[in-house]
């Protein structure tokens, strides 16, 4: 009997074919990523969509044949996940108030150009493309590759899940780099509790949201 268990903890320690392909899927598409830089407006919304949600979904419905919400689409009341939401926006809201009003470092952040002098446009922009977009990045990072590897890795499928949402944006600015990494790290730990992507989606674009209008009111500030 213990010689029976012994082998089958060696044999949970190999890496399935599940595992092998989800790792195979993150990699390609973060090779993708690399070659063909995503933005949050263009052509490239289509290609996001296509990379981070088309793709992985397939995958699982097709290939791996398990439910959506083995992968973090699921609509179940959490209330951890809306606790760990509400504190992640406000220490992300105060950092990022602090970072652009009180340091150097605000200037080094950026946003698109159309959506500074028209409210309208401003509204469109984070309704109708950031927020699919959070959404987006939320269903392959957290979603497809953390809970998808969760089980083999435990918590550092939430780190592989960071490092590989971070690793495209090496190129920017090291601040943010920084904010990417610890907002991504941040939405790991509330899927980790909540079981959905759905608190961590919404949670990102508030904080998305909220630092955009802070960029917004400093540029006006520096026009006038």
């Amino acid at each position: 009997m213990a010689l029976k268990f012994i082998e089958t903890t060696k044999k949970s320690k190999n890496f399935t074919r599940r595992d092998i392909l989800i790792g195979f899927c993150a990699a390609l598409v973060l090779v993708v990523s690399l070659i063909f830089p995503q933005t949050a407006y263009g052509e490239t919304f289509w290609l996001s969509f296509a990379l981070f949600v088309f793709f992985p979904a397939a995958v699982i419905a097709f290939i791996l044949k398990e439910p959506l919400k083995n992968f973090g689409l699921s609509r179940d009341f959490s209330r951890s996940g809306v606790i760990l939401s509400i504190a992640t926006v406000l220490i992300f809201v105060f950092a990022n108030y602090f970072l652009l009003f009180h340091t150097k470092y605000g200037g080094q952040l950026s946003i698109p150009p159309f959506i500074l002098n028209s409210f309208v446009v401003f509204l469109a922009f984070e309704i109708f493309i950031s927020l699919p977009l959070h959404f987006f990045w939320e269903f392959f990072f957290r979603g497809f590759v953390q809970m998808g590897l969760e089980k083999r890795l435990g918590i550092f499928s939430l780190i592989l899940a960071a490092a590989l949402q971070t690793a495209p944006s090496f190129r920017a600015n090291w601040i943010v780099i920084l904010l990417i990494l610890f907002s991504s790290l941040a939405a790991g730990l509330i899927v980790r509790q909540s079981r959905s992507i759905l608190y961590s989606a919404l949670s990102l674009w508030i904080i998305s949201a909220s630092l955009d209008i802070m960029i917004i009111r400093i540029v006006h500030q520096v026009v006038r």
